[in-house]
Formats: C-alpha cells, structure tokens, sequence
C-alpha cells in the first residue's frame, strides 16, 4: 500500500479562533462544511477541516487505504494502538490508530 496523506482534520478546542487564525496566517479560505464542521480549499477543492475537539487536540492526517478494515488490522499488528475503531464520515469510513511513536493518523476509505 503506497499511500500520501489526502485530508488532514483539525481538532480545535476553540474552532472559529482556530479558523480566524489560519484566515489570517496562512490566507486560507474557509467555508461551512458538515454540521460542525469548517472546510478549508484552495482552487483544487477542499483539503482540511476544522471541527470541536473530540479527543486530543491538534492536525490528524488522513491515508487513504483500499479496505479501512485490512489497512487498519495490518497497523495493529504492526504495533499500532487503535484509537477510534471504523466509523463513517461524510466521505467514506475511516479508523484511527496511534503509531508505536505515539502519533495518530486516521486510515480512510473513500465511499
């Protein structure tokens, strides 16, 4: 599985603080997505979402995988601490795991 990292989620413990910040730093245009939910795109289409925190705090990068379900049993085995077990999301289904080191990375399956 060769994979790049396709979406990246910001959980914000102070969402529209967080959003006027990267408006502000970085020129990102936002716009409402899902209920909840803030989308940041650029001329391509959306890239990142920003929504209130659920868990820790902080960027999580989405993989897309072929079978969120092998993908996501391959990371356990492999080390990894499962952290949010397959849900689904407005785009496909998705998983959470922590990575021996301690970082999280959500492993995605498009609809």
């Amino acid at each position: 599985m060769t994979a790049a990292f396709v979406w990246f989620h910001n959980n914000s413990g102070a969402p529209e603080q967080s959003k006027q910040f990267y408006e502000k730093l970085l020129g990102w245009k936002s716009a409402e997505g899902p209920p909840g939910m803030t989308m940041f795109a650029g001329q391509s289409g959306p890239y990142a979402g920003l929504g209130e925190k659920d868990g820790d705090a902080g960027w999580l990068p989405y993989v897309q995988v072929d079978d969120v379900d092998v993908a996501t049993s391959d990371a356990v085995k492999l080390g990894a601490a499962l952290v949010k077990p397959k849900s689904r999301g407005p785009a496909g289904e998705f998983s959470v795991v922590r990575d021996p080191g301690g970082a999280a990375l959500a492993l995605w399956q498009k609809a």
